[in-house]
C-alpha cells in the first residue's frame, strides 16, 4: 500500500515539475532578451562574468579611481627652497643660458654619417664649450665622459654606493630650422621678448637639457654633495633614433652599473601640464607607442607617354595609397592603457567636462565599443588607442613623356599598444591583395602566412615589393602605484601647487602614452621606472619642430624647480 502510494504520488508530480521547468525556461528566456538587444547590457554581463569570483577591482567602483599622492616636500636639508628659483636674477640668467645654447645650430639630420667621418657633427664641439662656460661648477665637481664622441654622460657620485642612483636625460641635438625667411625671429638668434625665448631647441629640449644642469650648477653653490648618485646622459641624435648618442650612452651604463640597476629614469616627453577649471593634471608618459617604417616599391613596365595604359605606375600606387587610408586600424582601449586611466581621473575630477556617456561607458562598456566613440571625435587623442598610418614620402616618374618604371612611398605607422608590427603586416596585405589583384601585380615582402597569399603570387605584370625601414617595439609601461612613482608624482604637486600660476588648484598626476618616441627607448634595460615629462604648462611650450619654436621663461624657471626638488627628495627617501 505505501509502495503504491508512493508510486501514484510521483507520477502525480509529473506534470507539475514539467511545468515548473517551463516556467523557468522561461522566464531564463525573457532575461536573456534585453541582453540580446542591448550591447551596454550584454557587455557588462560579459564584463562581470569575466571577472574573478568575489573581486571587485578599482575599475568598478569609480570612488577608487584616480588616487592623490601625497604632496612631497623636501625635508630639512639646509639648502634653500627652490621658490627662489623664481627671481627676476635667476630669470635673467636663464635667458643667458637657454639663448647661448640656441644660438649653436647642433642640427641632426637623417643622412648624417658617422660621428668620425661626418664635419656636420662639429657643431657639437662648439656646443660642449658652452656648456663649459655656462656652468663651471658642474665641470669642475661632475665626473665627465664624452661617449662616442659627443655623448656626454655626467656622475655626480654620492656618500652611499648601496643606493640606486637616478638619470636624468635630455639630447643636445634640434631637428633643421627650414624656411628660416619665414621666422619671426631667426632660429639660431635666442631672440627674447620678455616672456618667450624664441628659437630651434628653446622647447625641444635644450631647455630641459639646461634646465637640468641649472638645477645641479644651483645645488653646488650651495655646497650639496649627495647620498644618491645622480647621472645625466644626453644624446646628440634623438632626433634621427638616438642609436649614435643614447644607445651608445646606455652601452657604457650598463658597463658600469648593470641591468636594472637605476632607481628612476627621466626624460623629456610627456603631455605636460594642462588645466581644467580648479584642476591641473601632470601627464607625464609612461609608455609609447611602437614605430614602424615601411616602403612599398612597384616596378611595371615603361615606355612613351604618347601611348599610356589605363593606369600608369603613379596611378596604381595612388590606388593603393586610397585603399591603405579607407581602412584605417581598428581603436580599442584595454583595461591596461594607461589612457584609460587618464578618463578614470577626468571622470572623477572634472565630471562636467568630460563627455555624458564616459562614466558608464568605463565602468560596462567594451574595450571595443568605447575606443570607437573616442575615436569618432576626431580628436587628437583618438591616436591614444588606435594605430596611426600616414603616407610621408612618394616618388615616382623621371621625364615627363615617359612613362614611369619605378614608384617608391614610405609609410609611418605608430603601433597601439593592443597591436604589434606583425599584425601591421598582415593589415597590409591584406588591404592591398584587392589592389595587387586588380592590376595583376605580384607581391614580394612581408612574411605572411600562406593563407594571406591567394593566387596574386603568380601575376606577372609587375611586381609590388614591401620592405620594413626601420621598427621600434611599444614601450613597456612604467608603473604609477609604487613608491617611486609616489615620490615622483608627489613632488610633482609640490613644484606646480606651489607655483603662482597654481595657486588654489590641485594637480592630478597620471600617466599617460606618447605617440611619439624619446630616447627613452635605449634606456629600457635600466630600469622599469621610466618616465617622460617636460615640465611646462599648457601653452608655455611653442611649435616644437615648427616655424616659430619658443619657450616661456617663467615656465621654464618652474621646471629648474621641478628638477632641484626631485634631487632632493630622491637623495632624502629611503628606498
Amino acid at each position: 500500500m505505501e509502495k503504491h502510494q508512493a508510486i501514484t504520488s510521483h507520477g502525480r508530480s509529473k506534470p507539475r515539475n514539467r511545468n515548473r521547468n517551463l516556467l523557468f525556461c522561461l522566464l531564463v528566456f525573457l532575461c536573456l532578451i534585453p541582453l540580446y538587444f542591448n550591447p551596454s547590457l550584454r557587455s557588462r554581463a560579459k564584463h562581470c562574468l569575466n571577472r574573478p569570483f568575489g573581486s571587485r577591482s578599482h575599475y568598478d567602483d569609480p570612488e577608487k579611481w584616480c588616487p592623490l599622492p601625497d604632496i612631497t616636500v623636501p625635508g630639512d636639508d639646509g639648502l634653500e627652497s627652490s621658490e627662489h628659483l623664481m627671481s627676476s636674477q635667476q630669470s635673467k640668467l636663464q635667458v643667458q643660458r637657454l639663448s647661448a645654447a640656441v644660438r649653436v645650430p647642433t642640427e641632426s639630420y637623417d643622412d648624417n654619417g658617422d660621428v668620425d667621418e661626418d664635419p656636420r657633427w662639429e657643431t657639437f664641439s662648439e656646443f660642449h664649450l658652452v656648456l663649459e662656460r655656462l656652468f663651471p661648477l658642474v665641470h669642475y665637481h661632475l665626473e665627465l665622459r664624452k661617449v662616442n664622441r659627443y655623448g656626454l654622460q655626467y656622475t655626480f657620485r654620492g656618500t652611499d654606493a648601496s643606493l640606486k642612483p637616478i638619470l636624468l636625460t635630455a639630447h643636445q641635438d634640434v631637428v633643421p630650422a627650414s624656411t628660416t625667411s619665414r621666422w619671426t625671429y631667426p632660429p639660431y638668434e635666442g631672440h627674447f621678448d620678455g616672456s618667450f625665448l624664441w628659437g630651434r631647441g628653446s622647447a625641444d629640449c635644450k631647455n630641459v637639457l639646461i634646465g637640468i644642469l641649472s638645477a645641479i650648477e644651483d645645488l653646488l653653490s650651495q655646497s650639496f654633495v649627495p647620498h644618491r648618485t645622480i647621472v645625466l646622459a644626453f644624446g646628440f641624435d634623438e632626433e634621427t633614433g638616438g642609436l649614435r648618442g643614447a644607445a651608445a650612452l646606455n652601452q657604457s651604463l650598463v658597463e658600469e652599473w648593470g641591468s636594472d640597476s637605476f632607481l628612476l629614469v627621466l626624460d623629456e616627453g610627456g603631455m605636460g601640464i594642462q588645466s581644467q577649471g580648479d584642476i591641473l593634471y601632470a601627464y607625464p608618459g609612461v609608455g609609447e607607442k611602437g614605430y614602424y617604417d615601411i616602403q612599398l616599391s612597384l616596378e611595371v613596365n615603361g615606355g612613351h607617354s604618347s601611348r599610356p595604359p589605363k593606369h600608369t605606375g603613379i596611378g596604381i600606387m595612388a590606388d593603393a595609397i586610397v585603399a591603405l587610408e579607407n581602412e584605417p586600424y581598428s581603436p580599442r582601449l584595454t583595461q591596461s592603457s594607461p589612457f584609460r586611466r587618464v578618463l578614470e581621473c577626468r571622470t572623477k575630477y572634472s565630471p562636467d567636462a568630460v563627455q555624458p556617456w564616459l562614466r558608464d561607458a568605463l565602468l560596462s562598456g567594451s574595450e571595443k565599443d568605447i575606443a570607437i566613440k573616442l575615436a569618432e571625435e576626431e580628436t587628437e587623442e583618438k591616436w591614444l588607442v588606435q594605430t596611426s598610418q600616414a603616407i610621408d614620402v612618394i616618388a615616382g616618374g623621371v621625364k615627363v613623356n615617359a612613362l614611369p618604371e619605378n614608384v617608391q612611398l614610405q609609410v609611418n605607422h605608430r603601433v597601439a599598444l593592443h597591436e604589434t608590427v606583425v599584425y601591421v603586416n598582415k593589415h597590409l596585405r591584406k588591404v592591398l591583395t584587392p589592389v595587387l589583384q586588380k592590376y595583376g601585380l605580384r607581391f614580394e615582402g612581408l612574411d605572411t602566412s600562406d593563407a594571406a597569399k591567394l593566387d596574386v603570387e603568380t601575376a606577372s605584370s609587375g611586381i609590388l615589393r614591401a620592405q620594413p625601414l626601420q621598427t621600434i617595439d611599444t614601450a613597456p609601461i612604467s608603473p604609477t602605484n609604487n613608491n617611486v612613482w609616489g615620490v615622483f608624482s608627489g613632488t610633482l604637486r609640490h613644484v606646480f601647487e606651489s607655483a603662482e600660476s597654481g595657486h588654489g588648484k590641485i594637480v592630478v598626476p597620471v600617466g599617460n602614452i606618447m605617440t611619439g618616441n624619446t630616447d627613452t627607448m635605449h634606456y629600457w634595460g635600466l630600469t622599469k621606472n621610466i618616465y617622460r615629462f617636460t615640465p611646462s604648462r599648457n601653452g608655455t611650450r611653442m611649435n616644437q619642430h615648427g616655424i616659430d619654436e619658443r619657450m616661456g621663461i617663467t615656465a621654464h624657471l618652474e621646471g629648474i624647480r621641478l628638477y632641484y626638488d626631485l634631487i632632493r627628495n630622491f637623495d632624502s627617501w629611503e628606498e
